[in-house]
């Protein structure tokens, strides 16, 4: 199975301070092995890189050792699906026509992503969000 990670879940999975890490480290690890394969765009590079350095946990996390876990976790387990020009039209777009404002054009270029490379499963904890985009093709689930 083919499954696209937000940046939701890739945050969860590799900060321990975060309450569901454990069910989003094992989903990782479950869809980036065997006969699966896990992806991720990279804009989810980009949020999970300001995610993480900007999260108040007691242990903060520096901008070097979070370019470290994102090096570590996703650049070498996951399919870095680059996204250009066409995919922002596309995902302008998308959101326009379904009258949807603010932030979820962050997810519409990830569910885009999902789509155009057949992507069974994305792997989000914003169901709410990516239900509102209505993919036909791309069933939404938390791991």
């Amino acid at each position: 199975m083919n499954v696209l990670f937000d940046t939701s879940v890739l945050v969860s999975a590799v900060v321990d301070q975060l309450p569901r890490h454990a069910q989003a480290l094992a989903a990782f690890v479950h869809y980036t092995s065997g006969e699966h394969r896990g992806f991720c765009t990279t804009h989810a590079l980009a949020e999970a890189f300001a995610t993480l350095t900007a999260l108040p946990l007691p242990r903060r996390i520096s901008p070097a050792d979070a370019r470290r876990l994102i090096e570590a976790n996703f650049t070498t387990r996951l399919i870095i699906l680059p996204l250009g020009a066409t995919d922002y039209t596309r995902a302008l777009e998308r959101v326009a026509n379904l009258g949807l404002t603010s932030g979820i054009i962050y997810d519409a270029l990830h569910l885009l992503a999902a789509e155009d490379n057949a992507c069974q499963r994305l792997c989000t904890y914003n169901l709410a969000h990516f239900t509102r985009l209505q993919s036909a093709t791309v069933t939404l689930a938390p791991p």
